[in-house]
């Protein structure tokens, strides 16, 4: 008799553990699913996120280039393409002396040699000085970085 109270016991023992690791097997699941669609639902409004940010970026630059002149388009372009660094040695604060253009502006070693080539044959006029106003202790206190591989200033296009 006392072998079947023993056998009975240990089966009900063993229905209740199996039953019990099934329903944490369950939830690991359903975790683990959750986490999987979690991470696919943050990087596509990562995406969206990121999208707007350039639909922004584009669409201040469309608004910027309305009023711009020819020459000022032009040097918008090289600043605008000479952005990629691979470390901040590569990057350079400029005073463009053109709010429309950003007063400084951070650029890469090729695009900074491209501007001041520019400016040494373009004389500035004492109205395009006028138009910045460069805080030396504000520039002294910042720097040009290299964060993801461009070159920015935390104050562009002030």
């Amino acid at each position: 008799m006392e072998y079947r109270a023993v056998f009975k016991w240990l089966t009900i023992t063993l229905i209740v553990l199996t039953g019990f690791l099934t329903i944490l097997l369950f939830l690991g699941y359903l975790l683990k699913e959750n986490a999987d669609l979690t991470t696919k639902m943050k990087a596509q409004l990562e995406q969206k996120a990121q999208q707007s940010n350039e639909r922004n970026k584009l669409k201040h630059v469309f608004e910027q280039t309305k009023i711009l002149t020819s020459s000022e388009l032009s040097q918008l372009k090289i600043i605008k393409e000479n952005q990629y660094c691979e470390n901040v040695q590569q990057c350079f604060l400029l005073q463009t002396g053109n709010k429309r253009l950003g007063c400084l502006v951070s650029v890469n070693s090729k695009g900074a040699a491209i501007l001041l080539k520019i400016a040494a044959h373009k004389a500035v006029t004492q109205v395009s000085k006028q138009q910045c106003h460069y805080g030396n202790t504000q520039a002294k206190n910042t720097s040009v970085q290299c964060v993801n591989n461009q070159c920015i200033y935390p104050f562009d296009n002030l």
